[in-house]
């Protein structure tokens, strides 16, 4: 195939599609990844994001390139209309996804234009709920990233995806604007847990540990701070009344963790299903001590008694005695967000960009397109 190189002046158009409807730990990734972008030669970035989210926010006020959706429906017409009218006149596109409706309509739009026009990147910090249509977009990939090996495996058996087309590169991230963890009032112990309130997540476990703390005596005020909105919520107010927890239990909805997770006591992460690395980091960067289940997501960064309490996954009494073992440790406690901010220390959001700026050399190699180096040695 002859090499192709940008006309003078032309610079590639590369979208990173992100629609997670709440705050997620991937986002922070697409922050690093979008300013590294923005000051490399070769790309135009532009950053595709749900209207009103904390990603929108967060990036309107770095004044980066961005395209507000108001729908994240993957496949609502007016969002492919915005986007094809930003994308349609690019003779060469780089589109980075990130999350499940996010691959569809990346796939969608890449189909939509001519061969060899686009590259298409599919990224998973966390293993994706894959059905027929995500099996479709993978398969057509030039590339999938995902945040590590165990993910990476649910990934491979689930879309059948050859492994050369599949990545590894774990998120790094600079935690700027996590404070510290305040201390409570009246010692109240605050024990949060972010998510989407929907299946995988497991936020019923935690509500079915409170109904054990609750038999507790002798403890000091406590109660359970859910970040997140999602089908579940009534199901989750209703079982927490039967439980007789109601009053423990407080739903915030959507919200930011540099804003939540400095006034609690521990971050809690209980089902197996969606264990994510950048889940821990944040947890660890607000210096809480963090509880997840002994899964091989977990594994990759979680070390039992080190940096992490390990629980069996769904298990709502392993969780409340490891919740109880931390109130009454704070020996413990301490060396856990000891433990915590040294892990934290070993990720480095310099090698995270890194490695995607020599994925997408490679990829950009295979379709035979030249580009000037994607970050100067000034932009290092």
């Amino acid at each position: 195939m002859p090499r192709r190189r940008a006309r003078a002046g032309v610079q590639m158009l590369f979208v990173l599609l992100d629609l997670h409807p709440e705050p997620d730990p991937s986002q922070e990734c697409i922050l690093a990844l979008l300013r590294a972008l923005a000051q490399a030669k070769a790309f135009n970035p532009l950053l595709v994001c749900r209207k009103h989210s904390i990603l929108a926010d967060r990036a309107a006020a770095e004044k980066l390139p961005m395209l507000a959706l108001g729908s994240g429906w993957a496949y609502h017409p007016l969002s492919r209309l915005r986007i094809w009218l930003r994308i349609r006149k690019h003779r060469q596109v780089v589109l980075q996804s990130f999350g499940g409706q996010a691959s569809a309509l990346a796939h969608l739009l890449t189909a939509r234009r001519k061969p060899g026009q686009t590259v298409l990147i599919h990224t998973h910090l966390f293993a994706p709920r894959m059905h027929s249509r995500l099996h479709k977009s993978h398969a057509a990939a030039d590339g999938v990233v995902c945040g590590s090996s165990a993910i990476a495996k649910v990934v491979q058996e689930e879309s059948g995806l050859q492994p050369d087309k599949i990545r590894i590169i774990p998120p790094g991230v600079k935690y700027i604007g996590y404070p510290e963890r305040m201390k409570q009032r009246n010692g109240r112990i605050a024990i949060c847990m972010p998510g989407l309130l929907e299946e995988g997540y497991g936020q019923e476990v935690l509500v079915h540990a409170m109904a054990a703390l609750w038999q507790v005596e002798d403890l000091p005020p406590w109660e359970v701070r859910l970040m997140g909105m999602g089908p579940k919520f009534h199901f989750l107010l209703d079982e927490a009344q039967k439980l007789g927890v109601l009053d423990r239990l407080a739903i915030l909805g959507e919200q930011d963790p540099r804003d939540v997770f400095p006034h609690c006591g521990m971050l809690v992460l209980p089902s197996g299903g969606l264990v994510y690395a950048s889940g821990l980091s944040r947890g660890w960067a607000a210096g809480l001590p963090v509880i997840c289940p002994d899964v091989p997501a977990a594994l990759e960064l979680a070390r039992d008694k080190a940096n992490a309490l390990l629980v069996a996954p769904d298990n709502p009494q392993a969780l409340a005695s490891a919740i109880l073992r931390i109130i009454r440790d704070p020996s413990l406690a301490k060396k856990l967000v000891q433990g915590g901010k040294s892990t934290l220390a070993s990720l480095s959001e310099e090698r995270m960009i890194a490695d995607s700026i020599a994925l997408y050399h490679g990829l950009l190699a295979k379709h035979g397109w030249v580009a000037s180096p994607l970050l100067s040695e000034e932009d290092e």
